[in-house]
């Protein structure tokens, strides 16, 4: 455990491999490994006087005003905004007939002043903060996927799609934020589409080649090592794996065959040169490699191949054949003599 890790001081080195701690939205993580140390906590942006009980003068109650990912521009409220019981200045409730008319001028207020003439942005954001929570995106991701959908609108005058360009400016937040799992634009486009949004891949990409020359694109591309965690959990996790661990005869637990697969996938990693990768899909090549990692685990411990290529699919949603054709072309020639 790493004890008094503050935001000046990033980068320590990790109890368990040895790798660069970096601190990410809310949590200090190995770079490496990807354990986490420890909480990060920030203070919050907010300061909130309390409101004096004394005074007998009028008040008037004002929103946070407009966010990144909100729409809902500064404006008083009758009241605070969700209080279902109205008092006057002097603390008292209002009569009956009086509290009708109030909370029916604070209900048209709410519903239609606030986002008039931002009505699809308001739409859209709510879609934003949607996939945000099916997808457990942290809040800069969110917050940066709204800043460049703003920022798009103001560069262009008319967008193709407000739906899938939200979707693209989600998977460029995702790219830019420093991400233990990254996200990929399939998963994007299905967490669209079960929401009923006929979003596809190459929707996203389209928006991504005509729109992203509005943004800073310094963004480096993911490697496989990105992936590692992810993959190795999803593999892990799987219903089918204590059963195979059984059945081949392999008297390790979950938890140690765990680790030793993820050891053992980093170092493949750091044998494969960036010539050998060549232009493969890191996600696609991270699922070979811990089939091909099973393997050589398995031949150093005298044990049986616990792992096959229709499991590591199943579980990582990595197409069967990918996973055979990267083992068989590129892994197997490196790692097994002929």
């Amino acid at each position: 455990m790493v004890e008094g890790i503050h935001s000046s001081e990033s980068f320590k080195k990790c109890s368990e491999c040895g790798g660069n701690i970096i601190e990410t939205s809310f949590e200090f993580i190995c770079k490496e490994c990807g354990l986490v140390h420890e909480n990060c906590f920030k203070e919050s942006s907010y300061i909130f006087n309390k409101a004096t009980k004394n005074s007998n003068l009028s008040k008037q109650y004002v929103s946070l005003g407009e966010r990144t990912d909100f729409i809902g521009g500064l404006g008083s409220f009758i009241d605070y905004e969700n209080t279902k019981y109205l008092k006057d200045k002097s603390g008292k409730l209002l009569s009956p007939n009086e509290q009708k008319l109030f909370r029916r001028l604070k209900k048209n207020y709410a519903q239609f002043l606030r986002i008039k003439n931002h009505e699809t942005e308001y739409r859209v954001f709510n879609i934003l903060n949607k996939i945000s929570v099916y997808l457990n995106l942290n809040k800069n991701i969110r917050n940066n996927a709204a800043y460049f959908y703003k920022k798009i609108l103001r560069k262009e005058k008319k967008v193709i799609n407000n739906i899938s360009l939200i979707a693209f400016c989600i998977f460029f937040a995702a790219r830019k934020e420093f991400h233990n799992a990254p996200i990929t634009i399939n998963e994007i486009s299905s967490a669209f589409q079960n929401f009923g949004h006929r979003v596809n891949p190459r929707l996203i990409l389209r928006d991504g080649i005509k729109y992203k020359k509005h943004l800073n694109k310094n963004s480096s591309p993911h490697k496989s090592e990105d992936y590692i965690v992810r993959l190795v959990n999803e593999v892990i996790n799987h219903e089918g794996l204590q059963e195979r661990l059984i059945k081949k005869g392999v008297s390790w637990s979950k938890q140690k065959y765990h680790i030793e697969l993820s050891k053992k996938c980093r170092k493949i990693l750091k044998q494969l040169s960036d010539w050998q990768r060549g232009g493969r899909n890191p996600f696609i090549l991270t699922g070979a490699i811990i089939y091909l990692a099973n393997k050589l685990i398995a031949i150093e411990n005298n044990q049986k191949s616990v792992l096959t290529q229709s499991l590591i699919s199943e579980a990582t949603q990595i197409a069967e054949y990918s996973i055979r054709d990267h083992y068989v072309n590129l892994l197997k020639p490196l790692f097994f003599s002929k």
